[in-house]
C-alpha cells in the first residue's frame, strides 16, 4: 500500500512541477529572458520545491500508516525519492530551458539525504511540542488561533519575510524602473530566485545570502546607488539573523 501511495504522489508531484514550470517559463517569455540563465535557475528551483514537497507528503503518509515503526520505511522513502529525481532529470535532458539541469544532481542528493534523515528521526518542522513549562518553536507559515501560551515569532521566519519584502518593494522602486530594460530585468530575474529560496520550506541561507550579495553588485555596477544600500543592509541583516557574522 505504501508503494502504491507513493508511486501516486510521485506522479502527481510531476504534474505540479510541470505547472509550476510552465508559470515560470510563461513569466520569463513575457520578460523576454526565457533562454536565460536566470530563466534556467528558477525552473531548477521548481524542481528542488517539488521534490521537497513529494518527501514531505510521502513521510507524512507512511508516518499516518505505520505509526511506531516508520523509521522501518527510510529505504521506501528513500528510493521513491530517487525514482522521482530520475523522472525530473530525464525529463530536463530533452528541455532546452534544462540547460542547467547538472547543477540539480547534487542538490537533488542534498535534499534526499536531509529528508530521510529527518525521517528516521521523526523529526517534523511545526510538529507538535512535548509539554514543558517552557517551550520554544519556531512557527514557519501559520496561523495560530485561541493560543493558551503568548508566540512571539521571529528569527528565520521574520527575517524571511522582511527580506522578500524589501526586495519586492525594491523592484517597484523609481531607481530601478529607471533602468535601461536589459537591466531591469536582470535586476526582476535576481530578485525572484531570492525570494523563492526565501519561500521554500528549507531555505538555503548560503544561498540566499550569496543571491543577494550578486544583486547588490549588480545594482551598484549599474549605477543604482540608493538600491545597491539597500541590498547591501538586507544581506547583512539577513547574515546576521542567521549566525554568519557577528
Amino acid at each position: 500500500m505504501i508503494r502504491e501511495r507513493l508511486t501516486e504522489y510521485r506522479g502527481e508531484a510531476l504534474e505540479s512541477i510541470a505547472i509550476a514550470e510552465n508559470r515560470t517559463k510563461a513569466t520569463h517569455a513575457q520578460r523576454g529572458t526565457a533562454t536565460s540563465s536566470m530563466c534556467y535557475l528558477a525552473i531548477n528551483k521548481d524542481n528542488e520545491t517539488g521534490l521537497a514537497e513529494y518527501m514531505d507528503r510521502s513521510a507524512k503518509f507512511i508516518r499516518h500508516v505505520a505509526s511506531g515503526s516508520s523509521a522501518e520505511y527510510a529505504d521506501e522513502l528513500r528510493d521513491a525519492a530517487n525514482k522521482l529525481k530520475q523522472d525530473i532529470m530525464d525529463k530536463l535532458a530533452g528541455d532546452p530551458c534544462g540547460k542547467l539541469s547538472g547543477q540539480l544532481d547534487p542538490t537533488f542528493d542534498r535534499i534526499i539525504k536531509r529528508k530521510v534523515e529527518d525521517f528516521k528521526l521523526d523529526y517534523v518542522e511545526g510538529g507538535e511540542m512535548n509539554t514543558t513549562t517552557h517551550n520554544t518553536v519556531n512557527i514557519i507559515g501559520s496561523n495560530i488561533s485561541h493560543s493558551v501560551m503568548q508566540i512571539t515569532q521571529s528569527g528565520k521566519d521574520a527575517i524571511s519575510k522582511d527580506t522578500a519584502q524589501a526586495l519586492e518593494q525594491l523592484v517597484k522602486s523609481d531607481e530601478i524602473k529607471a533602468l535601461p530594460e536589459a537591466d531591469r530585468l536582470n535586476v526582476l530575474d535576481q530578485v525572484d530566485i531570492v525570494v523563492k529560496e526565501l519561500q521554500t520550506p528549507t531555505t538555503d541561507k548560503g544561498k540566499v545570502h550569496r543571491g543577494l550579495k550578486r544583486l547588490g553588485n549588480f545594482i551598484s555596477s549599474v549605477g543604482c546607488k540608493v538600491a545597491a544600500e539597500a541590498v547591501a543592509l538586507a544581506a547583512v541583516a539577513w547574515a546576521k539573523a542567521n549566525g554568519m557574522m557577528p
